[in-house]
């Protein structure tokens, strides 16, 4: 199903630009994103569009909640997936994949604790088969 980003950045009562239109429909298509990745991509048909814009979208987006983001091997990777889920970085093959499960048990730990986490951010790091991801 495809997401209508000009209603979906309304409703968060955040400006519509092209650029942030353009950002957000890559997100929103599924996978992980290094801003240097969704850059290339609106490059090529927003020749004016610069690296700075990309990131400053990527963070009203983020503040947002209608994307999030994680480090892995040095980079910070943005996904439009914000519910709690952990992501597998597969060593050997250099891709990210989601696995869904149940993170309630890892809250309920954390707020024994005394942490009240307003974000978690899983990332295992794995030797994966290709039939994997």
């Amino acid at each position: 199903m495809k997401i209508d980003s000009t209603k979906l950045l309304r409703q968060k009562h955040i400006k519509v630009t092209p650029q942030r239109v353009s950002v957000l429909n890559i997100m929103t298509s599924g996978g992980h994103f290094t801003g240097e990745q969704i850059y290339n991509v609106l490059k090529r048909k927003m020749p004016s569009i610069s690296l700075s814009t990309v990131y400053s979208t990527l963070e009203v987006l983020e503040k947002n909640e209608l994307v999030t983001s994680f480090e892995v091997n040095g980079m910070k990777w943005f996904e439009s997936k914000t519910e709690t889920h952990v992501n597998v970085f597969c060593i050997n093959e250099n891709k990210i994949m989601d696995v869904d499960l149940d993170t309630s048990w890892f809250l309920k730990e954390l707020r024994k604790k005394g942490i009240k986490a307003s974000k978690v951010s899983i990332v295992a790091h794995s030797i994966c088969n290709s039939k994997d991801t």
